[in-house]
């Protein structure tokens, strides 16, 4: 391998600088060819001496190993051509390399210098020009060529060396080539030998193996002889089988039915008991129910009495006080000086109640201590006496009624049933035994019953209730020796008196009995008894009988003489004799008065009882062999008097299933499953156990049967048996009698078969009823045989057929000797499996290995289909170990799984159709396991053509796995193809796949038929570029082409155009965008699913946390629909709901559809979309042919979006805005990547109506950017724009859409607005209205001239007298507003002036937000001091007023004013023609109250006025209030009067209203002279 090392490609570099380190990086001829040393001089050839010696000396081998060196000589001498070869064409290649920079350095060369002379010219040009900045640049640039021709000059000599060493190198190799000429020749005819050689071995084996395949055909024959037979003693077998199947399925039927009927009467049972919960349920439901309604009715008739409780209160107390303030009292005084009584009388109440309870509950307290202390010192002495007798009797009598409720829990174990062996058969025999016990325990039980003296309980009842018997006999005996307290010899008690000095107290009784209890045992006829009294004070005492309890009265009579004065230490005896009257237990006290005090000895009478013990309750046999039998022997002795039967049942501490279980897994033997007790049957005898003598409990199976049997038949066995006996046994007196003080010895024997510990309890169980049963352990281990297999079950796994497997059988011995072995194959099994050795010796505690060979064959299932489920494959095969001298032989079990090794496919043939010589047909084929093992698989020996993926046709499958194999198939040119796919497995198995196609050459072709995009984000777009070219440019098929792309409705995708035609040799251009979006249909559910958790989660609150008001309301009333269901009344179907409520622009959708787009994750979409072609575009409708269609395939990945837009939608509306008025809208974009971004926007158009007002700026994560976007339109029209708003991530476009229209507002009122004569500081108002009949909102504002304070010259010319104070006379309201499209704005003028004056004069404009001006009225008004005003005439002084009050300059006050009146005549046909004018009179209707409501007027001084021609009508008369009246003066030239000659008169007109006021009207007339005639 060294060799090929150093044989290997150089790396080249194409820069021309780095041409110097070729020489560096190749190795030179020495190190090429430093591996001749290890051979030969090749160039001799092959028969030199040296390989003739070599041939010598090896002729003692044989003719293989000589043709072994051959070959490896032979292969050797190929690889090292092949190396020299390979040399050869790499130092080839880098001549040509350096050739081709050579001929680059040369062309650089020759553009370096034609730039040199171009500079050069342009030099000389500049200098006769006298361009000094240009000359200077063309200097420094012909400078620079200089230095770069140097430079390349120095590379090119470089260069050329360089060329020069790989010619050289080039010329060494091939003069080596030459010299292994003759040995390549040698080379091909050791190939040619080699060749032959290997046919004639190919043909012999050929033969052996034709010779073979004869041999296993005669086999063949005979074994399938042999296999009819066996198959023929199968099916008789089977048929055994079959008949004793049937014969225990029906034996198992009838338990079954019965086990059925006791399940279908539990069902039944538990189905009543059921009911019967429901029912009181319900009950308790409806009780409840009814006393929640009583309680609301309760609460509420207490709310209301409350109520009209506080009511009436407040009554009386409002009457009260209206009382006390009747009397003139303080009533708030006395009524809270009565509500501080009530409080004080109330605490006062409440604490006295409080003392009284106090001092009752003391009294209580001293009362019951006094009680207590006084029954305390009445029976302390008689309770120490009881408890001590107590004590002596449990230790020397059997235990009684009492004493056996009190150890009931000691005997309900099974270890603790045991009692103490001792033997006491005489009764009268015991007494030394108590002596002996009184005197160990005289000392403890004093001082016990000193610390017993101590205790008094802590809270009385229970104490009081255990131990209600022991007061009551107390009691009995304390009324006892009351009565006879009063008979006490006085004398021995003052003679005690006497004699007691100053000594120690002694503590106890005075006198101690022996025995200390006086026992009778077992009685049945008269006894008697002595005992003995001493006196165990220090000081001289006396005893005197009082008697026995009164219980004792009829059975115990005490014969007793009292001794005199007794010293301390003296004694004296007393006789007590027994005449049992009834079969009962009496329990009593012999009663004594001494000097000290009283004292008792106490008596117990028990009757016959039976007391069974046993000597062992548990039974350990140790460690044994599987098949010995152990027996070990218990002894059960009755101590009482009574006799009994006894029966002996085994008892299971846990369920069977478990022991065997655990027992079987200790050993190791199998795992077979069985049935377990229920729990209820555990301490009952089992139906199906035998107890007789010589009868074992255990299975009537041997181990190997139990094995090796069928699982189907240990379940149709435990169907039979609830209970499966442990391997402990009974042989005789299972059951029987026990005499009084007999015993009797029951035998237990152990019989192991399986290995492992082995547990069983046994209860005994009396016919006596207070004898408590006894429970027995017994317990044992047994160990196997001395001879075991390691591993009982060998499991080959998973197995193919035709395919060999092995394992090893280990054997294991602990025998002290050797043993024979031998291993045996059941006869199915044969011709598949078997061990060798067959037989053999294992030595002394050693081991010995065999090996299990297994070869699955077709023939398995036929051959053993009783080992061999052929559905599940599971085999599992018993085999036998016999050992010699051992009658049992050690069994084990082969498991092995058989599958086979094919792979499916789930067609046999494959039609790809036609497919275009651009593109690439694809089409998935299934491929199956069917084995159970994986598989490797991979296609061979493919086309150039087809492609198989994935990972090129090779890969895993797993058991049972199907896989989808993709074949891509790309025709190279227009034909037929027909060929055949190998898919091999790698177990060498072949499977063939046949496939047929058609290559077609379509007129046009896509530049690229793949189109990957990159990330795209949601909301934004990609465009990509292709062409469709028609290549077929000149000839007869040359003609234009027309195509069609076939987009998906509802796709991201968009082609533009999506269809054309294309001429001969030309091609046509294509865009394909991808924009990414959420369809309404995914956020519509989106927007579901969020309101079905929100209702959910709403939902889990009110359950969780309810209100605590609704745990005391009542349950809600219940309706009866028209289904008579019972529901609740506030209960309402609702409706699930569904996508279609959601409205698109909701804040649900739009809340959606921002979750979405926040919680999107990178989606990769394929598109083929399909482009048409049609063969030629002469026809009106195209035909297309589908052999030519092209496909193009898009790879579309939509990424999260950086950006997320806040609107409804990525177009923005401005609807319809006024010409000249200016909209905004706000635009909100969110960061809602994790990274910050920096936003960018488009240019809008300069001149256009849309501006963005603000900037952009980077934002942050989760932050927000508010565009503000204006739209200012000047011409009314459509405008659309768009703005893209972008990051480094995304681009997010907006579309601007608007319309500019002009609005048209109408006025109600033309001209001018007149108001009538207004009072002083007083006001009128007059409405005039606005109609919109434009199609939006027009926003106005109406403007006031005298307000306008920038334009003065325009506003004075309009502008009239002004109020004194500084405020416009007239005002408008509203200022401005909106007028809704086809409706219409109420404007109100008020006039309210401030002084007289008759020029109020105004000007109103209304304009809209472009300063268009759409109305302008002229506002008029005149203001009086009175309520009369004279109107009419001409004006006879500037309408132009000051500011300033009048009466700042003139104090006196003018009562007169002048009026004009002009009159002009005409003349008509020759004649003049009367001229009228008329004054109006009027009457003001002011807000304040005149004391005159209407107006006189006079003419006064009218003969002058008449005389002139001049008449006036009327000549006085009155005006109501707001009311005006005309005056008509008529003038009537005279017939003498000359033309245009003026004519003047004075009158006056004297007007009465609150004011006199006297009007002097200058009359002035004349004719007109251009009408004269």
């Amino acid at each position: 391998m060294a060799n090929s090392a150093d044989l290997s490609t150089p790396t080249t570099e194409h820069e021309p600088h780095s041409i110097g380190t070729h020489t560096e990086e190749e190795g030179t001829m020495d190190d090429i060819f430093r591996f001749e040393d290890d051979f030969p001089d090749w160039s001799t050839g092959f028969d030199s001496s040296e390989w003739e010696v070599s041939d010598g000396e090896d002729g003692t081998d044989t003719g293989e190993e000589k043709q072994y060196t051959d070959k490896k000589r032979m292969f050797k001498l190929k690889g090292f051509l092949g190396q020299l070869d390979t040399f050869y064409q790499q130092k080839k290649l880098n001549l040509l390399q350096a050739r081709e920079e050579l001929k680059a350095f040369h062309l650089h060369m020759t553009e370096l210098e034609e730039n040199r002379d171009k500079i050069e010219l342009d030099i000389e040009r500049e200098k006769q020009a006298e361009n000094s900045v240009a000359l200077l640049r063309l200097r420094a640039q012909h400078k620079r060529v200089c230095a770069e021709l140097q430079a390349e000059e120095d590379l090119g000599a470089h260069l050329a060396m360089i060329v020069k060493e790989h010619e050289l190198e080039l010329c060494q190799v091939e003069v080596e080539l030459g010299h292994f000429l003759a040995l390549r020749q040698e080379l091909e005819l050791e190939e040619k030998n080699v060749q032959s050689q290997d046919k004639k071995k190919q043909k012999l084996r050929f033969q052996r193996e034709k010779s073979i395949i004869k041999q296993r055909r005669h086999k063949a024959q005979h074994d399938k002889i042999e296999r009819e037979k066996v198959l023929q003693q199968q099916a008789e077998v089977h048929r055994k089988q079959q008949e004793q199947a049937l014969a225990s399925h029906l034996k198992a039927a009838v338990y079954l039915k019965q086990t059925l009927q006791r399940m279908k009467q539990k069902e039944a049972e538990a189905e009543e008991r059921r009911k019967e919960l429901i029912k009181k349920r319900q009950t308790a439901v409806m009780t409840l129910k009814a006393s929640f309604a009583a309680s609301q009715e309760i609460m509420f008739t207490r709310k209301q009495r409350q109520k009209a409780y506080e009511q009436k209160q407040s009554e009386q107390e409002q009457h009260m006080k209206e009382s006390l303030e009747a009397k003139g009292l303080n009533s708030i005084e006395y009524i809270h000086r009565l509500r501080l009584q009530e409080r004080f009388n109330k605490k006062k109440a409440e604490f006295e109640d409080t003392q009284r309870v106090g001092k009752m509950e003391i009294v209580a307290k001293l009362l019951s201590e006094r009680n207590m202390k006084e029954r305390h010192r009445k029976s302390l002495v008689l309770s120490r006496e009881k408890k001590r007798d107590e004590k002596l009797l449990q230790n020397i009598l059997p235990p009684t009624a009492h004493t056996r409720r009190e150890e009931k829990h000691v005997m309900s174990s099974p270890r603790a049933s045991c009692v103490r062996s001792y033997s006491d058969s005489d009764v009268s025999s015991s007494s030394d035994f108590a002596e002996l016990k009184l005197g160990e325990c005289v000392e403890m039980e004093v001082e016990d019953k000193r610390e017993m003296s101590l205790a008094q309980p802590e809270f009385t009842g229970l104490w009081e209730h255990k131990h209600k018997y022991d007061m009551a006999t107390s009691e009995d005996l304390e009324t006892s020796y009351t009565t006879m307290k009063t008979d006490m010899n006085k004398g021995l008690v003052s003679k005690a008196a006497k004699k007691t000095i100053k000594r120690r107290e002694s503590k106890g009784p005075p006198f101690i009995s022996k025995p200390e209890i006086i026992l009778f045992k077992d009685v049945g006829k008269v006894y008697k008894k002595k005992v003995t009294l001493t006196n165990v004070t220090y000081t001289t005492n006396y005893c005197k009988l009082l008697g026995v309890s009164q219980n004792l009265k009829d059975h115990v009579s005490v014969s007793f003489e009292p001794p005199g004065p007794m010293s301390a230490g003296m004694a004296c005896e007393l006789e007590a004799i027994f005449r049992p009257l009834l079969d009962v237990d009496l329990d009593g006290e012999i009663h004594f008065q001494s000097a000290t005090g009283p004292f008792s000895v106490a008596i117990k009478c028990s009757k016959k009882t039976c007391e069974m013990v046993v000597d062992h309750c548990l039974v350990d046999f140790g460690t044994h062999v599987v098949g010995q039998t152990v027996s070990r022997v218990i002894t059960m002795t009755n101590r009482g008097a009574l006799g009994t039967r006894y029966t002996l049942t085994p008892v299971s501490t846990r369920p069977l299933q478990q022991t065997f279980m655990s027992t079987l897994d200790s050993g190791k033997t199998g795992s077979l499953e069985m049935p377990s007790l229920n729990a209820e049957n555990t301490a009952d005898i089992p139906s199906g156990i035998d107890l007789r003598p010589g009868v074992s409990p255990v299975s009537s199976h041997s181990p190997d049967e139990v094995l090796t049997a069928d699982l189907g038949s240990v379940d149709t066995k435990a169907e039979q048996s609830t209970y499966e006996p442990a391997e402990f046994s009974i042989e005789e007196a299972y059951e029987g009698d026990v005499g009084p003080f007999m015993s009797v010895k029951i035998p237990i024997i152990f019989t192991p078969t399986i290995p492992g510990e082995a547990k069983l309890d046994f209860q005994i169980m009396f016919s006596q009823p207070g004898c408590e049963p006894i429970v027995i352990s017994v317990c044992g281990v047994a160990e196997s045989a001395p001879v075991w297999v390691t591993k009982p079950n060998i499991d080959l796994k998973i197995c193919m057929y035709d395919r060999l497997y092995q394992d090893s059988i280990e054997v294991q011995s602990r025998a002290s000797s050797a043993l024979r072995l031998t291993f045996k194959v059941c006869k199915e099994m044969r011709n598949h499996m078997s061990v060798l050795p067959k037989t053999g010796f294992i030595q002394a505690k050693s081991s010995f290995s065999a090996q299990l060979k297994f070869l699955p064959r077709q023939s398995l299932f036929a051959d053993a289909k009783s080992f061999f489920n052929k559905d599940t494959g599971v085999l599992e095969v018993p085999l036998t170990v016999q050992v010699a001298d051992q009658v049992r032989p050690v069994l084990f079990t082969a498991h092995a799984v058989v599958t086979s090794s094919d792979l499916l496919f789930d067609r046999t043939e494959v039609d790809f159709g036609h497919c275009s010589v651009y593109e690439s047909s694809q089409t998935s084929v299934r491929l199956t396991n069917c084995s159970l093992l994986p598989q490797e698989f991979g296609f061979v020996g493919i086309p150039k053509f087809i492609d198989v993926q994935p990972n090129d046709g090779f890969g895993t499958l797993l058991p049972s796995q199907s896989m989808d194999i993709y074949l891509i198939f790309s025709a190279s040119k227009a034909g037929e193809y027909n060929f055949t796919l190998t898919c091999k497995t790698g177990i060498n198995r072949d499977f063939l796949l046949s496939c047929h196609a058609t290559g077609v050459q379509p007129s046009l072709k896509l530049s690229d038929c793949l189109v990957e995009f990159g990330g795209t984000a949601l909301g934004d777009r990609t465009t990509a570029v292709l062409y469709v070219e028609n290549q077929i440019s000149s000839g007869p098929e040359a003609a234009a082409r027309l195509f069609a792309f076939s987009v998906p409705d509802n796709s991201d995708i968009t082609i533009t155009p999506a269809s054309g035609r294309v001429l001969p040799g030309q091609r046509c251009l294509v865009q394909v965008t991808f924009s990414p979006t959420l369809t309404d249909d995914v956020i519509k559910a989106e927007a579901v699913r969020r309101r079905k958790e929100f209702h959910t989660d709403t939902s889990s609150c009110q359950h969780t946390q309810p209100d605590s008001k609704s745990k005391i309301e009542t349950p809600l009333p219940l309706v009866k629909d028209q289904g008579s269901k019972v529901t609740p009344a506030n209960s309402s179907p609702v409706r699930s709901p569904s996508p279609a409520d959601v409205q698109a622009g909701s804040f649900e959708y739009l809340a959606a559809k921002a979750s979405l787009l926040r919680s999107f994750t990178e989606r990769h979409t394929r598109h083929v979309i399909s482009c048409f072609t049609s063969t030629s575009d002469t026809s009106e409708e195209p035909r297309y042919s589908p052999h030519e269609t092209l496909n193009l395939e898009l790879r579309c990945p939509a990424v999260r979006p950086a950006l997320l837009l806040i609107s409804d939608s990525h177009t923005i509306h401005f609807s319809q805005v006024a010409v000249g008025q200016k909209v905004l809208k706000k635009v909100i974009i969110q960061n809602i990547s994790s990274e910050s971004v920096k936003l960018t926007s488009s240019l809008l158009d300069v001149n256009g109506p849309f501006s963005v007002l603000n900037g952009m700026r980077p934002i942050g994560p989760e932050e927000t950017h508010v565009l503000l976007i204006a739209f200012t339109p000047s011409v009314a029209k459509k405008y659309y724009e768009t703005l893209e708003v972008s990051c480094s991530q995304m681009s997010l476009e907006i579309a601007l859409c608007a319309e500019a229209v002009d609005p048209i507002i109408t006025c109600s009122h033309e001209g001018h607005v007149d108001f009538d004569y207004v009072p002083e500081n007083e006001s009128a108002s007059q409405v005039f209205r606005l109609q919109n009949l434009s199609s939006l909102n027009v926003r106005f504002s109406v403007l006031l001239d005298s307000q306008r304070l920038t334009d003065v010259m325009d506003s004075t010319a309009h502008v009239g007298t002004q109020n004194h104070s500084g405020l416009s006379v007239f005002r408008v309201s509203p200022s401005g507003g909106a007028i809704s499209p086809a409706a219409a704005a109420d404007i109100t003028v008020t006039f309210h002036p401030d002084h007289e004056s008759l020029h109020y004069r105004d000007v109103l404009r209304v304009k809209l937000l472009d300063k268009q001006t759409v109305c302008v009225l002229e506002l008029r008004g005149s203001s009086c001091r009175h309520n009369m005003f004279v109107c009419g005439g001409d004006p006879v002084e500037d309408c132009s007023e000051s500011l300033i009050p009048s009466h700042i300059y003139t104090s006196v006050h003018q009562d007169s004013k002048s009026l004009l009146l002009t009159f002009r005549s005409e003349y008509q046909e020759g004649k003049a023609i009367a001229t009228t004018r008329k004054l109006h009179v009027g009457c003001v209707l002011g807000s304040k109250p005149a004391t005159k409501k209407m107006v006189e007027f006079v003419w006064e001084n009218l003969s002058p006025v008449e005389q002139q021609g001049f008449r006036v009508a009327p000549m006085q008369g009155s005006v109501d209030a707001g009311h005006r009246r005309p005056i008509t003066i008529t003038w009537m030239p005279s017939s003498g009067l000359a033309p245009n000659a003026v004519v003047q008169a004075c009158a006056l007109l004297t007007v009465r209203g609150d004011d006199t006021v006297v009007y002097r009207v200058i009359m002035t007339a004349h004719t007109d002279k251009n009408t004269a005639t």
